[in-house]
């Protein structure tokens, strides 16, 4: 009998869901009002429906409880107590017990309901009777690999409430998507922080998650760290454009007063379930300020900076978000605030960080309070039993004293959780010498967080910190040399595996390792999905993730061999993409390499990242052809695709490719294309040591501001970071037209002013836009020596304000060019294909289909037909199609060629009925002589290959069937 929704963790959910709203009291008859409730609902439920008492009740029980919660609200009055976990376990027990009769449920059965993930386990005592043992869980979210450089672990209380602790690096919020919904983002208390922020590695993916979260839950973000560092960190984002509005608040670790004028570090979380407490660790030679001048004036840059960080996420977003097909015109951040103020001379830093830990105390759960014996004892129920369940002893009806502890088990007692971060060598000897995490009694659970730079020795680190903890404690390690590099994203692995047996020469095996466990019971190395359970009886590993052993071969064969491909696995593995083309005896524009690393819009999705375009493009020096590469937009974690797809035999393709990157650009500001940039350029100036080599960056102006901002936190901390070698320049530079230059702006000290007034009219702060200065041609003209350019031309897309669709033609001999034009985020544009006349190639979004057209015009994309339309007005002959909405997966909006002009022919109907710009208006349908390519994630191909992808469609088309229905979202 099927049980699935009788899952305790879909039960203690609704049941906690309300809990604020229901107001359960600790008053043991509140079971009993449960019961009724849920018996009633049951009841009213089984006429309407039609189920027998034997029949599967799974979703029948969820609504009734659901009801029977929902129809007490008002009537109940009942306190909101939340120390009533214990309470509610029992009077869900009891309520499910007493329905076991009416719903058909024997002992077993009800008990098979509780699933393996359920936050209320089952703990068998006595024949054929079963009891609830309450438990936390810890899950590992990331661990070290190719798609996350930090670790970050996800806490689950008994009520469902989540919290994270850890870093947030580029692809987190891919990683909990994969992994299922462990990670419940309406649940989520609060984002903790751990360590220090020494690079954009550190929180390259909280800019995303918040975005992410503030799109699942309207009550707001909270993120507990170094405040002042956080801060200022937020405030570099203020140029962004985000699409998404959340309340957005900033919890502060560090400590107000001196460390001889406090006992301990207070909690910054403290409710009926938790306490989490802060330990901060100073590096070696740490100085504090020295006078309470710096003291002030430190407090108030921080005071300036988190008023500015309040405003980054503003509740209207309606300026953004317009479907308006004309909004792009418009630019609603000229008149925000927070815009437009200038960080010149703040520092990002004052003096060095702390090194943030957190202890995790849990509330002892009050005992069972036994009504029997209490009555047996005289005492009379109400008021009298609730006073013994609050510790208090009463007079029974003969006048004798009855002590709690007659009546009311033992409190359950749980271990104590650690989260012990290390971020460099400076902070390792303080850290493990501290006497801190000792004068804390019952440890259970320690997580240890050690940074790249650290040297770590494991027998050292056992002898010298990990065997001063308790014998029974457990520790999970996390440090790069322990890092297993497994497959995390098993569903895109498994399609990537399915096209490289339709595409094999097209695709590289992704590069990966298999888990090996450390030896030992109590120690074993950090890795994703590690579930532990603590409850009263300690700290046990309750999943260990076989499934994290999976490799390509093993995915191949439990997944892709059934499919009958053309390709076996042992032609995969020696097939791989030659980045220098060693056979091609044909010219040099057939040799340029096409890679897409992501191919999704909007957000990273498990089959789909987001968007950017590599194009290594060779050229003809002293008779040897060398490669120059270009980036075209970078969304977040595209260093991760990078690594996944080059980062085979210790990375030796990826240097190389780091080694050719001389030009990196952006198309506008939206997050999907540009929160990569960072690790892109870190990692550019790690692997370029030569002071004579620079990276041309084409960006948007406020990116400009974005990069200096950013690397004066870096920078401090990353010597190897030379911003006199990073030479960037604003797309407006190359715009036809006219040119804009840079918001004016104001100070900090301005932006308090204003804000404090609280009477603020928007032509009190409105910016002003100027017109550019002239452009440095000799500044230009050695960008393109070093790139080989021959020549760059933007037009402004439609789209949103200062984002750009773009032509650049490279020089690769005498007598060869390549021109490429991308398109980035736009509506179809004639000016875009007046400058893209005759290009070679064209990378263009198609967000959509026809069916989506209006959603393609509201939100300012382009449907597939459009875009093959705009590469026929160019005249080019090949088209590379990407930024492929969410809603189709791996699948793609794909129209065989046959379809095209009929397809063409309906678009330009509903164009012309919508009275919109219409691209097919010179009615030129003949779409035969463009070779379309769909653009897959981490697929290789060389331009001459462009073509054969289309034989391969129909195979394509059966295996990847879009999955998703049809839906038409109404937006706000």
């Amino acid at each position: 009998m099927k049980n699935s929704a009788l899952s305790s963790d879909s039960l203690n959910s609704a049941l906690l869901s309300k809990k604020k709203n229901s107001g359960l009291s600790s008053d043991s008859s509140n079971s009993a009002l449960l019961s009724d409730s849920l018996n009633s609902a049951l009841l009213s439920k089984k006429k309407n429906s039609g189920l027998s008492s034997d029949s599967s009740n799974s979703a029948l029980l969820s609504d009734s409880l659901n009801s029977a919660l929902l129809s007490k609200k008002k009537n109940s009055g009942l306190s909101s107590d939340s120390s009533n976990s214990a309470l509610l376990s029992d009077s869900l027990n009891s309520a499910l017990l007493s329905k076991k009769k009416n719903s058909g449920l024997s002992s077993d059965s009800s008990n098979s309901a509780l699933s393996k993930n359920s936050v209320l386990p089952k703990n068998r005592r006595g024949k054929g009777k079963s009891v609830y043992t309450t438990m936390f869980k810890f899950t590992t979210v990331n661990h070290i690999t190719d798609d996350t450089s930090r670790p970050l672990v996800n806490f689950t209380t008994l009520s469902g409430s989540r919290y994270l602790f850890g870093k947030i690096p580029e692809g987190s919020q891919r990683i909990i998507t994969a992994i299922g919904g462990e990670v419940s983002f309406p649940k989520m208390q609060g984002i903790f922080l751990t360590g220090t922020v020494f690079s954009w590695a550190d929180i390259g993916g909280l800019a995303g998650l918040i975005l992410t979260i503030s799109d699942a839950t309207s009550k707001g973000i909270t993120l507990v760290g170094n405040s002042r560092v956080l801060s200022y960190i937020i405030a570099t984002w203020r140029q962004f454009v985000f699409r998404k509005g959340t309340d957005l608040k900033i919890l502060s670790c560090e400590e107000e007063q001196d460390e001889e004028e406090r006992s301990s570090q207070q909690p910054i979380v403290a409710n009926d379930e938790v306490v989490i407490t802060p330990i901060q660790i100073s590096p070696r030679n740490y100085q504090k300020p020295e006078s309470q001048e710096s003291k002030r004036d430190e407090k108030a840059i921080s005071r300036k900076l988190k008023k500015l960080a309040s405003l980054m996420f503003p509740r209207d977003t309606s300026g953004v978000n317009s479907r308006d097909p004309e909004s792009y015109k418009s630019d609603p951040t000229q008149s925000q605030l927070h815009t437009n103020v200038s960080l010149d001379g703040i520092p990002a830093v004052a003096h060095a960080q702390k090194s943030i830990s957190y202890s995790i105390s849990i509330v002892p759960i009050r005992g069972k309070f036994d009504v029997k014996k209490a009555q047996e004892l005289g005492v009379k129920p109400g008021p009298l039993f609730k006073e013994l369940t609050m510790g208090n002893s009463v007079l029974n009806d003969k006048g004798e004293t009855i002590d709690p502890s007659l009546v009311v088990g033992p409190d359950k007692v749980y271990p104590k959780i650690l989260f012990i971060d290390i971020p460099s060598t400076d902070y390792y000897e303080n850290t493990i010498n501290s006497t801190k995490w000792f004068e804390i009694d019952n440890v259970g659970l320690v997580y240890h967080f050690i940074g790249d730079e650290v040297s770590f020795n494991m027998k050292e680190y056992k002898s010298r910190f990990i065997d001063k903890f308790p014998q029974k404690c457990h520790h999970y390690i996390s440090h790069k040399s322990l890092s297993n590099n497994v497959i995390m994203n098993q569903s895109f692995a498994t399609f990537h595996l399915t096209s490289k047996g339709i595409m094999n020469e097209n695709f590289n095996l992704i590069n990966s390792e298999d888990f090996k466990k450390l030896s030992g019971e109590r120690i074993d190395r950090l890795h994703s999905m590690q579930q532990v359970v603590v409850n009263e009886n300690g700290a046990q590993l309750s999943n260990n993730t076989s499934s994290l052993k999976t490799s390509n071969e093993q995915l191949f064969n439990d997944e892709v061999k059934k499919l009958d491909l053309p390709t076996s696995f042992e032609e995969m593995k020696k097939c791989k993409f030659d980045l220098f083309d060693e056979s091609n005896i044909g010219n040099l524009k057939d040799s340029v390499h096409i890679c897409t690393p992501g191919t999704g819009s909007a957000l990273p999705s498990v089959l789909r990242n987001v968007l950017s375009n590599l194009l290594r493009i060779p050229f003809a020096k002293d008779g040897k052809v060398f490669y120059r590469a270009v980036l075209f937009d970078v969304g977040e974690n595209t260093m991760g695709s990078m690594l996944r797809n080059f980062g085979h035999n210790n990375g030796q393709d990826l240097k190389i490719i780091f080694k050719e990157l001389c030009l990196i650009y952006l198309s506008h500001l939206h997050a999907d294309h540009h929160l990569g940039m960072v690790s892109i350029v870190s990692k550019w100036f790690e692997t370029n040591k030569d002071e004579n080599s620079n990276l041309y960056l084409i960006v948007p102006w406020q990116f400009i501001t974005f990069i200096k901002d950013w690397y004066k936190l870096e920078g401090k901390y990353n010597n190897f970071i030379d911003l006199s070698r990073l030479k960037m320049f604003s797309c407006e530079d190359f715009t036809c037209g006219t040119r804009y230059g840079d918001y004016s702006t104001f100070s900090l000290d301005e932006f308090e002013a204003k804000l404090d007034s609280k009477n603020l009219e928007p032509h009190d702060f409105s910016a002003k836009k100027v017109l550019r200065k002239s452009v440095d041609r000799e500044f230009i003209n050695q960008m393109f020596e070093a790139c080989g350019l021959v020549s760059i031309q933007c037009v402004r897309a439609l789209h949103c304000p200062w984002s750009y669709s773009s032509t650049f033609k490279f020089k690769q001999s005498e007598n060869e060019t390549f021109t490429v034009s991308f398109s980035g985020d736009t509506r179809p544009n004639p000016l875009f294909a007046t400058i893209g006349k005759g290009s070679d190639l064209l990378i263009h979004e198609a967000s959509l289909d026809t069916q989506w057209l209006d959603e393609a015009i509201a939100k300012k994309h382009s449907t597939m037909i459009e875009a093959v339309a705009v590469c026929k007005m160019m005249d080019c002959p090949k088209l590379i199609l990407t930024h492929f909405s969410t809603r189709y997966g791996y699948s793609n909006n794909c129209v065989e060629k046959k379809y095209l002009q009929s397809t063409a022919q309906i678009t330009e109907r509903m164009l012309r009925e919508a009275k919109v710009p219409n691209i097919f208006s010179n009615g030129d349908y003949s779409f035969e002589n463009i070779d379309i390519c769909y653009a897959y994630d981490l697929m290789n191909i060389r331009y001459r290959d462009l073509h054969k992808q289309e034989q391969k469609w129909p195979l394509m088309a059966s295996l990847f069937q879009l999955k998703s229905k049809k839906r038409k979202a109404e937006e706000k």
